[in-house]
């Protein structure tokens, strides 16, 4: 069985720290007017945040592939390692972190969604 080094709280300092090299920014207009507003009730890595100008809430994960995923941080980061860099198959990721293949599509649909929107940016 394959396991990935990384725990959840060193992926989410990780994922902070390259999306938000000069502070946390609200993630849909870029605006800095925020303040931390908790801890994420089941997930105590991640910081929840508040908009000042319209009550909105987010957090470190908000608009990123992992994003409200139910499984461990380092198991869908290994799903899409397995996957898009080593080209292993569903059912081979399946067997080899022990999640099912329904987990793996699941998590290979919202990585690949992620990476289509990103590119259709780019080209803009």
């Amino acid at each position: 069985m394959i396991t990935l080094t990384l725990n959840d709280t060193q992926i989410v300092e990780t994922i902070r720290k390259h999306r938000w090299p000069k502070g946390v920014k609200y993630p849909y207009c870029n605006s800095n007017q925020i303040y931390k507003y908790g801890k994420a009730l089941y997930k105590p890595c991640i910081q929840r945040y508040l908009y000042k100008n319209r009550g909105k809430q987010f957090n470190d994960l908000t608009g990123t592939p992992l994003a409200e995923r139910r499984i461990p941080l380092n198991k869908a980061l290994a799903i899409a390692y397995l996957y898009f860099k080593l080209g292993l198959s569903q059912s081979a990721i399946a067997r080899e972190l022990g999640v099912s293949r329904l987990t793996v599509i699941r998590i290979l649909r919202i990585f690949g969604n992620k990476l289509k929107d990103w590119f259709r940016i780019l080209e803009a």
